[in-house]
Parts: structure tokens; C-alpha cells; sequence
């Protein structure tokens, strides 16, 4: 009798072991196909382009100081470098060899190549193409696992694609079982104390990241990761604890806010109920303490990413899902990302309806959704309010667009931010500086102005950007590195991609295109 229980039971604890475990790979599974995992990858090795002896001649660029383009410029390349700039009638200063490649630049505008400052590839390699096309010459990962050191080190050595700051995974403060149930379906790090927390810091600075990505710590192991990340050299950037107070800026030595957003949810919190005291109140209440808020930034050389058009659309997604995703060009998306999944109205990640986590919740009554519409609209607004009082007192503000987000379409979303930033109050200069000279000094990564002997990172436009700053999409040449890639080369990047998503597509989106 008694071996018989044991057979029994020790064959059900297997078969439970086993169903768990093929529960995991399922979710495992499922996680990275919203992560894109599961798209097509595009050839990139077809787009490869050589670096060669170029000399751009009688262009318009953009200043040093990005104040101003300077006529009739001859820029000559060579070795991923900008060897001169001459103004007309002066001489280059060497000979040119007869195997250069010479490119008029008469009618046309040149300027750095862009940074995206707040960046997810996540499993989605096509979108380094994406960017490429778009003229983002630079991002910064926000937060990648191990494999995307490997990819940095494939761009440095020369396959397409903008060239890769990359932060650590994000680190948590959770419960072991929590933490190691986030673990499994995120890129995230989990921390248990404070001493775990200082390791992970030490962990991530030798497996040679570029900053450390906090995310939700609680506030002694957020003020442990500062400070060792400081003693290693290291910047932090990403996200506030849950509980901090903005007297913390004061103190802290995290250098540099994720997005803006971070800065409003805890005014927010200050504040209180929007819906029951006012949107009037609570802007009057936001720029009250702009001012101490700006101060501290000051004085701790903080800067701050803006990440404005992606709140703009979340508040476009409540109010109207359908037209926000008629305005995007989702047929270059990861088509995982984009599908998503819905277990549950409190569990939606996607963005289509029925999967977006910003449309409103099912059978939500009028007043529950005017109340949530008030709520989004006042947010949105205090994000300008901030950005426009940072600007003028000379914040450093990093363009970024949280790519990897709901209808955030890498590359694409870059134009998107500048417009935001000048509809918000920034001039197009200062848009401009966010996304170029901004990063580069940052990170000391040589580029971001048109100089001698900085970084090969260029854009070739159709028309000025100092006058319209939606003249950043009339690219005509992409410089990545010193390599030339030409309109019919960009658009080539942009058709396969678009081939790749249709072919791994699940969802009809035809009604968006």
C-alpha cells in the first residue's frame, strides 16, 4: 500500500514539476514575442557600406554652437572623422584623391546626426535600421541584458547601425518571489537589500555597461546605487522611487531623470486629486515649484530626458485610439510589439484596442472616462510647463522617446519628439541641441557638432531645420561613421523592414496604414 502511495505521489510531483516548467517556457515564449523576438530579421549584412575619402562641398551647416547655418561650407571625411570644414575661398589644405567620393551639397543643410537619448530595442534588431533611416546616428539603451553589449560591440565594428550607449538592466527593489518572477519575464534585476543592491552596481560596471538604469529601489538602496555607481565612475539615469520626494534632488546623485514624467508624478502626488481641486490649481501648484525644482537640477548638473511626445500620445490614446494609430507609421513597428496580448483588463500590453493599457478600461461610464481624460490632459500640460521653465534657465535636456512604448516607432519617433519640444516652447536651435550636442558631451562621444576632428555622424537635408523643425525628416544622406548612405539606401532599410513585419504579421492592421 505504502508503495503504491509513493508511486502515486512521486509520479503526480513529477508530472506537477513538469507542468510548470512547460508553463514558464509557454510564458517565457509568450514574453518574447511581445518583446518582438519573433519578427523576421532583416539581412543587415546587405546594407553594409565601406568607409571612404568624402568631400561634401558648397552646404549649408549647422554652426558650432547650433545657433546659425553657415553658407557655402566644402566638409571633408575621412576615417569616421571630419577632417575640415573651409568657408568658400578658403583652401582644404591637402590634396583630394581622385578615389573621393564628392557629394554637392549645394540647396542642402547639414547637421549632426540625431541621438535618441530614451531608447528599448528590446528583441527587436530591425529597428536598428529604423533609426539608421531616420537619421538617428546614435541611442542610448535604457536598460539591455547582456546580449546588447554584444550588439554595441557588432556596431563598433562595423555592422549597420547607430552606435550603442547602453545601460544596465533596470534594478528593482521586490520580494524574492516577486523579484524572481519579474526576472523571468523582464530584463529587470531584482535586489533583496542594500548589499545586493551595491553588488548588482559592481556586477553591471564589470560586465561594461555605460550607466547604471535604476528603476522602482526603495529609498536606501536608491541612495546605495548612487553612490557606488559614483565611486565607480558611473552615471545613473532611469526612474525615482516610488516614495521619493523631490527634496531628494537636493542630495542625490543620480545624474540624469529618465523623463520628465518622473518630476510630475510626484508633484502629482503633492498635489493631490486633479479632478477634485482643478487643473488650474494644480498647474498654478507645478509652476510654484518649478523654480526649486530647476535649482537643485542646477546645482547637481542633473539632466533630464524629455520624453514629451510619447505622454502627448498616451493622452491621445485615451481620448481616441483609432485616429492616434492612423498617425503613426505602424507598418514599420515590430509586429510582436504591436499585437502584444491581453490576458485581462488588468494585465494588457499591446497597441491595438483591446490591448492598449491607456484606451479606457472596458465599460468604463461617461463620467469615469471624462474624469480620466481631465486627469491625462492636465498631466500632459504640466509636462510643458516644466520643460518650457528648464529650458529657459539652461537644463540639460536630452531628447529622448522611450522607442519600445506604446506607438512610439523607433527612428520615426525622433522627428516626432523635436516637433513636440517646439511646439512646447523650445526654440528649433534648442530642439536641435537636445538631440545632438546635448548627448554628445554626456556621454564624450566626439560628435554632435560639425567641427574638425569630431565623429563622422551627419545628416544631408532637403531644407533648413532652423526654420522648420520638421525639416529633420527631409533627409537626402545619412553619415554613419563615415559611411555614406544615400536616399535609395535608406529607403531599401525601410522596405525590408516593412517585408520583414509583414510576413511575421498575426493581426490585420490595414485599416491603420
Amino acid at each position: 500500500m505504502l508503495k503504491t502511495f509513493t508511486k502515486w505521489f512521486s509520479g503526480l510531483l513529477i508530472c506537477l514539476i513538469v507542468a510548470i516548467i512547460g508553463y514558464f517556457l509557454w510564458f517565457k515564449h509568450g514574453v518574447n514575442f511581445i518583446y518582438g523576438a519573433h519578427t523576421k530579421v532583416v539581412d543587415h549584412s546587405i546594407f553594409a557600406t565601406s568607409v571612404k575619402y568624402t568631400v561634401i562641398k558648397d552646404v549649408n551647416i549647422l554652426s558650432p554652437d547650433g545657433q546659425s547655418m553657415l553658407p557655402n561650407r566644402t566638409v571633408v571625411l575621412d576615417e569616421q572623422k571630419i577632417l575640415s570644414v573651409t568657408a568658400e575661398g578658403e583652401t582644404i589644405g591637402r590634396s583630394i584623391p581622385s578615389s573621393a567620393t564628392v557629394i554637392n551639397g549645394r540647396g542642402k543643410y547639414m547637421i549632426p546626426g540625431l541621438v535618441d537619448s530614451h531608447a528599448h530595442l528590446l528583441k527587436s534588431p530591425n529597428d536598428l535600421l529604423l533609426y539608421v533611416a531616420n537619421g538617428v546616428t546614435h541611442i542610448r539603451d535604457l536598460g539591455g541584458p547582456p546580449e546588447r553589449l554584444e550588439l554595441r560591440e557588432e556596431i563598433e565594428q562595423g555592422r549597420i547601425g547607430p552606435k550603442m550607449f547602453v545601460a544596465s538592466p533596470p534594478i528593482d527593489s521586490m520580494g524574492r518571489l516577486e523579484g524572481a518572477f519579474w526576472e523571468i519575464i523582464t530584463f529587470h534585476k531584482n535586489t533583496i537589500s542594500v548589499e545586493h543592491a551595491k553588488s548588482r552596481v559592481r556586477e553591471f560596471a564589470e560586465q561594461g555597461y555605460d550607466a547604471i538604469k535604476i528603476y522602482h529601489l526603495d529609498m536606501p538602496s536608491y541612495r546605495a546605487v548612487n553612490e557606488v555607481a559614483a565611486e565607480l565612475g558611473l552615471p545613473t539615469t532611469g526612474h525615482f522611487p516610488l516614495t521619493m520626494e523631490l527634496s531628494e534632488l537636493a542630495i542625490t546623485q543620480q545624474k540624469e531623470v529618465a523623463h520628465i514624467e518622473e518630476i510630475i508624478r510626484v508633484l502629482i502626488r503633492e498635489f493631490g486629486s486633479i479632478n477634485e481641486r482643478g487643473s488650474a490649481e494644480f498647474f498654478a501648484h507645478v509652476e510654484a515649484r518649478s523654480d526649486a525644482i530647476i535649482d537643485d537640477l542646477l546645482a547637481n548638473e542633473i539632466s533630464v530626458n524629455t520624453v514629451l511626445w510619447f505622454m502627448e500620445s498616451v493622452t491621445e490614446q485615451y481620448n481616441d485610439l483609432e485616429t492616434a494609430l492612423k498617425v503613426i507609421p505602424i507598418e514599420y513597428a515590430n509586429p510582436g510589439i504591436v499585437e502584444g496580448t491581453q490576458d485581462s483588463d488588468e494585465f494588457k500590453v499591446g497597441w491595438l484596442p483591446g490591448y492598449n493599457q491607456f484606451e479606457p478600461e472596458h465599460g468604463a461610464s461617461e463620467e469615469e472616462r471624462k474624469k480620466s481624460l481631465i486627469f491625462w490632459q492636465a498631466r500632459g500640460k504640466a509636462h510643458h510647463i516644466l520643460l518650457k521653465a528648464m529650458a529657459r534657465r539652461g537644463v540639460t535636456l536630452l531628447a529622448g522617446t522611450d522607442s519600445g512604448g506604446n506607438l512610439v516607432v523607433p527612428g520615426f519617433s525622433m522627428h516626432d519628439e523635436l516637433s513636440s519640444l517646439q511646439s512646447a516652447g523650445l526654440s528649433n536651435a534648442q530642439a536641435l541641441a537636445a538631440a545632438t550636442i546635448n548627448p554628445a558631451k554626456l556621454m564624450g562621444s566626439n560628435a554632435g557638432a560639425i567641427d574638425t576632428g569630431k565623429r563622422a555622424d551627419l545628416l544631408l537635408l532637403n531644407k533648413n531645420p532652423l526654420i522648420n523643425i520638421k525639416h529633420t525628416q527631409e533627409i537626402d544622406t545619412v553619415i554613419l561613421n563615415g559611411r555614406v548612405l544615400d536616399r535609395d539606401k535608406l529607403d531599401a532599410m525601410l522596405a525590408a523592414v516593412k517585408q520583414a513585419n509583414e510576413k511575421s504579421r498575426k493581426l490585420n492592421i490595414d485599416r491603420y496604414l
